[in-house]
């Protein structure tokens, strides 16, 4: 792992699933990310617009709720924060929709765990490159 997993770099996931949101909550901070989670969409907006986070992992169901289009009322705030979705199945509409919000990647949940790592650590290169976002 490079040096942006040296627990400097914050990362927000949103996952309404406990189990979900707690294991990657876990495998990221064993890997040196200072990771928070929080269950729901509002929750996350809230964070997001006091908080700094280099990039953001959520469920694309808590994501794009009936409600609340996060990734896009995100983007509207300060800050560059890339997003790695987790997504139940492949879905074409699901990919679109993200690619019309340009989030980062997408995985399938269940997915291997360097595939988030190597997400997760490629998001925070890419907010570090755009400047807007603190990554180690």
């Amino acid at each position: 792992m490079s040096a942006v997993g040296t627990g400097r770099v914050r990362v927000l996931i949103v996952a309404d699933d406990r189990e979900m949101g707690q294991e990657i909550c876990w495998n990221l901070r064993t890997h040196g990310y200072q990771a928070e989670w929080v269950v729901d969409g509002r929750q996350a907006l809230a964070r997001l617009q006091r908080e700094d986070f280099a990039a953001v992992v959520a469920d694309l169901s808590v994501a794009r709720t009936h409600d609340l289009d996060l990734v896009r009322e995100v983007q509207g705030l300060e800050g560059f924060r890339p997003w790695v979705m987790y997504a139940g199945v492949p879905d074409p509409l699901a990919a679109r929709w993200c690619g019309q919000r340009g989030v980062f990647c997408v995985l399938m949940k269940g997915a291997p765990l360097r595939e988030l790592l190597w997400s997760v650590e490629e998001a925070c290169r890419a907010a570090s490159r755009v400047g807007r976002a603190r990554c180690a």
